[in-house]
């Protein structure tokens, strides 16, 4: 089984959409520009923090980059020169959120560890459980992971993200538990992720939030599908990971 997720996105018959194109060259710009001066990068910090603000009270779908030029008190130019399309804007706060949300749902099980918790099943809870009581906190967080997938790479990020928890979350495993032989572990992990994405997606679009019904049934679909490959009682490692 192949780690690489494959590219079935057909040859482009019809021009990017005018939001996605760059000015000055046929290349559509789906990327921010990194800031390499203090005064960039000060800007940047500071359209990202309007960006924030705005979907505390606005959809992601709304958002353009005139409202966060206006939101940071940056002239539009400055915040095109760094962003040059709404996209790029939305997938760098897509990046930034999976960043976070991945680090929290990792480090959430430490306590596990002391505890010298076998079950596996309460670490995939704990997690989940982390990463609900994130997204449900933060409006922002919610609108940029949960609300409508705007572009066709969000959804690959999307992705290429769930895998790449599955990889971090198998080292943890490793590192923690005696473990089987399981090949392609990591994708498995991977594809749980997306379970647990589609029911908090829906979940978001029609009560604006992660609810206890929702939660439940995807914890209860993430241990049954992992049950098909992990055992039912791993063995903690003596040596701390």
């Amino acid at each position: 089984m192949s780690d690489e997720i494959p590219n079935t996105s057909p040859a482009p018959s019809v021009r990017p959409k005018a939001s996605h194109r760059k000015g000055r060259t046929a290349e559509t710009t789906r990327t921010p520009r990194i800031p390499t001066q203090e005064r960039s990068k000060a800007r940047y910090q500071a359209i990202i923090k309007a960006a924030e603000e705005l979907l505390e009270r606005s959809n992601i779908e709304d958002l353009s980059l005139y409202d966060i030029a206006k939101q940071s008190g940056i002239a539009p130019a400055s915040v095109h020169y760094l962003f040059s399309t709404i996209t790029a804007v939305h997938l760098e706060l897509h990046r930034l959120h999976n960043d976070k949300l991945t680090e929290r749902v990792i480090s959430s099980t430490a306590p596990l560890i002391a505890q010298k918790n076998p079950s596996w099943q309460d670490w995939i809870k704990t997690g989940m459980k982390e990463a609900r009581d994130a997204l449900n906190s933060s409006r922002p967080m919610s609108e940029v992971m949960l609300g409508p997938i705007m572009h066709r790479q969000t959804r690959l990020t999307n992705l290429e993200t769930n895998f790449s928890l599955g990889r971090k979350a198998v080292e943890h495993l490793h590192a923690v538990f005696i473990m089987p032989d399981i090949p392609h572990l990591d994708r498995y992990y991977g594809y749980s992720a997306e379970f647990s994405d589609a029911l908090w997606a829906g979940a978001y679009s029609a009560h604006g939030r992660i609810d206890d019904e929702t939660f439940a049934e995807s914890v209860r679909a993430t241990v049954a599908y992992l049950r098909c490959f992990l055992p039912e009682t791993l063995h903690l490692r003596t040596a701390k990971p």
